[in-house]
């Protein structure tokens, strides 16, 4: 029995016609180098801020991050825990998932993941 292809998205024909205005924009941050605090990134964290606003219409803070593990190091500072506190982490995940944890001087606790979902898995929580 022969399988039919599973159609995916077609991305090229997706963005063809943002492209131009997207190598413009792309041009511009190469041509001045500043990938992380340019005048690109301050505008997207404004219009992101308005766009993700609170219930009363007030724009949210939005903090750009260079990676993801800076993301989760804010993530994590901004919950108030203290030295040695724990957190749950999944057992199956990327290496800076822990380790930004412990740079905080938290303490991880893995818990294991779902094995159909690949998410932490609630039943383990208890153990």
């Amino acid at each position: 029995m022969e399988r039919e292809p599973i159609a995916m998205v077609d991305l090229v024909a997706q963005d063809a016609a943002y492209l131009p205005e997207i190598q413009t924009a792309m041009a511009q941050v190469l041509a001045h180098g500043h990938f992380i605090q340019g005048e690109e990134v301050a505008l997207f964290a404004t219009e992101l801020g308005a766009y993700m606003h609170t219930p009363e219409g007030q724009p949210v803070e939005v903090i750009p991050c260079g990676n993801g593990t800076d993301a989760l190091q804010i993530a994590l500072m901004s919950c108030g825990l203290r030295a040695g506190d724990e957190v749950i982490v999944p057992a199956f995940t990327y290496a800076a998932t822990a380790e930004v944890v412990l740079l905080l001087g938290l303490t991880p606790v893995f818990v294991d993941v779902d094995p159909l979902t690949c998410n932490l898995d609630p039943a383990q929580l208890d153990a």
